[in-house]
């Protein structure tokens, strides 16, 4: 069987120096969970080199995309990136995508008459950032886009054969269009710590997600998955010519990805024997503001399939066929899990003497109840940006919006 045609896509995440701000004091900083500072030399390095263990059997492109936490350190992010992947240039062929490509292509589709599009040529949040993941492979003429991290590694020789080996195929008379591999940590286990402290305990996130990655212990190897983790995703192009990410959930764009597929009729399998090394730097953002982040994504998601429900032509998916996570907060429960999580939590600040972050907590609260008002169009609204992305696909190639020589020989 030929092989199919493989991109290997890896995102990665800067902030400003260590020197200026030892720790993360921006809005903006929180953004991304590990941002690498920019006097520091990070993981991407450690990542690319990983690649080699992938052996000679495979070919395969790689993308690097580089993102900022803020605009008025693009140029820097640029300049740090392009050095990093200029070290391996030599081993694969890479396409490297940053700000100063954005602009180049954007100034392109200004030049065509197509400005509509430039929606979807933005560095700014995991979804926007992920989309141009997709396009790196859609540019690269990919069949498959393997979705990887830069706190990640391989160890695994034979992971390439594996991550390809289901991926296009049928599959129990299912067409295999996303597999999903699995994380181990450190210590060679997959399962994430206990909680810790009782707000954790509340919210329940991390008892859920250990209750659902009981499928990686389970048999049969490959079985349909409620989630997915976006540093080991495998897309097929039949699924990332159609399917964009949602520029609107600000986290966890994995597990949406992943239910935005189920509307359209194709489900992500999980293979429980295809893994990678996550090695993650300590988080950047308070806990206050990751919960943040969930209650727009979770609530999002929630309109989403409460308004898909309603329109015919579509696959129905419950909240129930996604249990234990991320079901658990996409039912109608989700105000007092966060009202309940977030009462403790700021406690907790008060305790300890933190009362901004205990008034963010408060805040959290009011943003849940807004939340779940404003997101009435959400169907409508993924939609429309995945009608438009279908057609930004079909005409990218004849754009020339990319220019080879810029990036990938």
């Amino acid at each position: 069987m030929t092989q199919p045609k493989t991109t290997i896509v890896i995102p990665t995440f800067w902030r400003g120096p260590v020197s200026e701000a030892p720790v993360c004091t921006l809005d903006s900083d929180f953004k991304y969970d590990h941002a690498t500072p920019l006097d520091d030399d990070g993981t991407l390095g450690r990542a690319l080199s990983s690649l080699k263990i992938l052996g000679d059997d495979h070919e395969f492109t790689v993308a690097v995309v580089a993102a900022s936490t803020r605009d008025e350190i693009k140029q820097a992010v640029e300049i740090k990136v392009r050095a990093i992947v200029a070290e391996f240039e030599n081993d694969y062929p890479i396409l490297f995508i940053g700000p100063d490509e954005l602009v180049l292509w954007r100034r392109r589709l200004a030049e065509t008459g197509m400005g509509k599009y430039d929606r979807f040529l933005k560095l700014d949040g995991y979804a926007n950032i992920r989309n141009i993941c997709l396009l790196a492979a859609v540019m690269t003429e990919a069949d498959v886009a393997v979705l990887f991290d830069d706190d990640q590694v391989y160890e695994d020789p034979h992971y390439l054969d594996k991550a390809l080996e289901f991926i296009g195929q049928e599959h129990e008379g299912d067409f295999v269009g996303g597999v999903a591999g699995y994380y181990r940590l450190p210590d060679d286990g997959f399962y994430l710590p206990p909680p810790q402290q009782e707000w954790q305990r509340l919210w329940g996130d991390i008892d859920s997600m250990n209750e659902a990655f009981r499928l990686i212990e389970q048999g049969p190897r490959l079985k349909k998955t409620p989630f997915a983790f976006g540093g080991n995703m495998i897309i097929h192009r039949r699924l990332f010519e159609k399917i964009p990410f949602d520029p609107a959930v600000p986290r966890g764009a994995d597990n949406d990805y992943l239910i935005n597929s189920k509307f359209f009729g194709y489900d992500f399998f999980l293979d429980n024997q295809l893994w990678i090394r996550h090695l993650p730097p300590p988080r950047c953002a308070p806990p206050w503001h990751r919960l943040r982040q969930d209650v727009v994504r979770f609530t999002r998601e929630h309109a989403k399939l409460a308004s898909a429900d309603n329109v015919d032509g579509y696959r129905k998916v419950s909240p129930d066929e996604l249990d234990p996570f991320p079901g658990r907060f996409l039912k109608g429960d989700l105000y007092d899990l966060v009202f309940n999580a977030s009462m403790e939590m700021a406690t907790s600040y008060i305790t300890a003497g933190l009362e901004d972050d205990a008034r963010e907590c408060m805040v959290n609260i009011a943003i849940s109840k807004a939340e779940s008002q404003s997101h009435e169009n959400a169907w409508a609204e993924y939609l429309e940006f995945k009608e438009l992305w279908e057609e930004f696909v079909r005409v990218l190639p004849k754009l020339g919006i990319w220019a080879p020589e810029n990036g990938l020989d």
